[in-house]
């Protein structure tokens, strides 16, 4: 009796060992943590682009003099562009932070090693509480 034919129909399934994956095994992966790194990015440069924004319109009301003298005490336009000037520095430092971000991340997926971090999250969900809660103190000092 011969040993009967697969049928052209039925799918091959291989199995594929840890020791002899191909080397686009975590691709997926890693095509995941370039998408995350492009979103601080654009986060970062949104952040520096608007603090630049903030700081330099509020720079030309004060030395164009449209505002009328009465609301300027109540608008502190000079606090205004202290706070356009951390959203500067903060961008800056999420853009750092980014980059080492992700090739830690990338040096662990191919370690076989990655494990999420919920802290880095908490730092920086806190630091823009306070950030926020300080530049609206800081602004509206009443």
């Amino acid at each position: 009796m011969e040993p009967a034919e697969p049928s052209r129909s039925s799918p091959k399934v291989v199995e594929i060992s840890a020791a002899n994956r191909p080397p686009q095994a975590h691709l997926s992966e890693h095509l995941a943590n370039e998408r995350t790194y492009l979103a601080y990015l654009r986060t970062a440069i949104s952040l520096i682009s608007f603090g630049i924004t903030i700081n330099r319109f509020s720079i030309y009301l004060v030395q164009s003099k449209l505002l009328p003298e009465r609301n300027v005490p109540s608008w502190d336009l000079i606090g205004v562009s202290r706070v356009g000037f951390g959203m500067v520095i903060f961008g800056l430092a999420l853009l750092v932070w980014a980059a080492f971000h992700s090739s830690h991340v990338s040096r662990a997926i191919d370690d076989g090693t990655y494990r999420p971090s919920r802290l880095s999250a908490w730092i920086i969900t806190i630091v823009l509480l306070l950030g926020g809660g300080l530049s609206l103190i800081w602004i509206f000092p009443h």
